[in-house]
């Protein structure tokens, strides 16, 4: 309270500054010796040296002679201590955090990771613009990781949990088509697109192009079995997507509703004998 009190004061005061020559301009004004007039006589002016001034203001005067490129840190202090008393101040990581926003959309990520910029939008109910602000911050500080994928985007928590490969998982099932590809997949390998279109109910088109993009990130592999191919995740993505994805599973309750049961969940896989 006391600071915002101080900066309301500061910028009062820089106003009126500002404000009473240019008023003082348009109007006129005539300025009068303050002694002299009326019989008042003016004071002697005394000098002083060097050696009368304090060690403070001998040691400004020496700086400023000998180095006079020292007028603009000087300057640049002031300005800096005029910000703070304003309630600007440096962001560093120490303080990112600080400011209720940016640490709304952290916590957010963190309780969500891989999240995209519109179900943040979403969640934090804070404008676009102000979160691009905000995100770019806690990237610099290396706060956030951003997952970036086929023009999509996830948010990690930098916190080391995730790697990679898990990260784009964890994006793709933040979308339903790939929630549900990806479960299918780890629920019943080796289907054919036809399979795929049948369990889904989702053209074929759309399977292939899904499909690319999940072969071109590492997560899917294409077995040929005669006419057919078959798809089939890799075995590291098969795993983080039944952690991800099996219902009972401490991320499956925090993540992603609708997940596959663990009696979906073949005894062997048929990629394997491919």
């Amino acid at each position: 309270m006391k600071r915002e009190f101080l900066g309301t004061g500061l910028v009062f005061f820089l106003l009126l500054v500002l404000i009473v020559p240019v008023s003082a301009h348009l109007q006129g004004y005539s300025v009068e010796p303050a002694y002299g007039m009326g019989g008042i006589p003016a004071p002697d002016i005394t000098q002083i040296t060097f050696w009368d001034l304090s060690l403070r203001e001998m040691a400004i005067v020496l700086t400023l002679a000998f180095l006079p490129f020292m007028v603009f840190p000087v300057e640049l202090v002031f300005a800096l201590k005029l910000f703070a008393c304003l309630g600007f101040r440096r962001i560093a990581r120490n303080n990112i955090l600080g400011n209720t926003t940016r640490q709304a959309i952290y916590q957010c990520i963190a309780r969500m990771p891989g999240i995209g910029l519109q179900d943040l939008i979403r969640e934090t109910l804070v404008s676009r613009g102000a979160l691009s602000y905000h995100l770019a911050l806690l990237k610099i500080q290396n706060k956030i990781v951003v997952q970036k994928s086929h023009g999509n985007i996830g948010y990690f928590e930098n916190n080391g949990r995730y790697d990679g490969l898990e990260q784009k998982v964890i994006s793709y099932l933040r979308h339903d088509t790939g929630r549900k590809i990806l479960g299918t997949l780890a629920a019943y390998p080796g289907r054919s697109r036809s399979d795929l279109e049948n369990l889904l109910a989702v053209s074929g088109p759309t399977i292939t192009w899904h499909m690319k993009r999940l072969g071109d990130d590492g997560l899917l592999t294409m077995v040929k079995d005669g006419r057919y191919s078959r798809y089939c995740l890799t075995d590291m993505a098969a795993g983080y997507v039944r952690k991800h994805l099996v219902t009972g599973s401490r991320e499956a309750q925090a993540f992603f509703p609708g997940s596959i049961r663990k009696g979906d969940l073949p005894s062997s896989d048929p990629c394997l004998s491919g």
